[in-house]
């Protein structure tokens, strides 16, 4: 899968590593507000203030509308993206959810959405690409992706990660799981496995 825009686009965003197995999401969004406000104060309440702002409840990662609405009431202009216009990757975990579990994350996650609608947060559903990645880089936007942890140890469970360009090969991007700043990248060709957890993919943008 190789963009069809020439250039190539990498984004000098700084790292910022999870401390909570449960908060890729908030770290991944610290990040992009860290490169668009230097000046803002991060740390491991800022990131559990994220993260009960944008949780699932049911589950304990972070819906695309959470991370979506987090970044909108602090000034940052964001946008979400999914292939489904679903729940996000709720119905691929294992084992799955059901009854009131997974009506009160119903609740929750449309109830998100509606804060970020009534905040102007943008919305598209399509298949999330290598070409979507790089127009929203190139529009100076920083792209949040949720992935399978698989790609970076043994558990199969949705995880976010911030990307930091893409070229005509490759694509770079932080993962918040390491603990020290690691520009990692995966080739182009394998993106349709990685972008997205069991074939539900979902993006948040961030931009100022």
């Amino acid at each position: 899968m190789q963009p069809e825009y020439g250039s190539s686009i990498h984004l000098d965003i700084p790292f910022y590593r999870q401390h909570f197995n449960f908060t890729c999401g908030p770290a991944c969004l610290m990040m992009a507000m860290k490169y668009f406000d230097p000046g803002i104060p991060l740390g491991k309440e800022v990131e559990i203030d994220l993260w009960r702002e944008g949780n699932l409840v049911a589950v304990l990662g972070t819906s695309r509308y959470g991370l979506a609405y987090s970044g909108a009431v602090r000034g940052f202009s964001t946008g979400v993206t999914s292939n489904t216009g679903g729940v996000d990757f709720v119905d691929r975990i294992v084992p799955p959810l059901s009854g009131p579990d997974m009506q009160m994350l119903m609740n929750h996650f449309y109830e998100r959405r509606t804060r970020c609608r009534k905040l102007g947060v943008r919305e598209k559903q399509e298949t999330i690409t290598g070409n979507t990645i790089l127009k929203s880089l190139s529009l100076g936007h920083v792209p949040l992706l949720v992935t399978n942890s698989s790609f970076f140890c043994k558990e199969d469970l949705p995880h976010w990660v911030t990307v930091t360009g893409i070229d005509d090969k490759f694509l770079h991007f932080f993962d918040p799981l390491d603990t020290r700043p690691r520009k990692r990248k995966i080739g182009l060709p394998a993106l349709r496995e990685f972008v997205g957890f069991h074939g539900a993919q979902s993006m948040v943008e961030v931009w100022k």
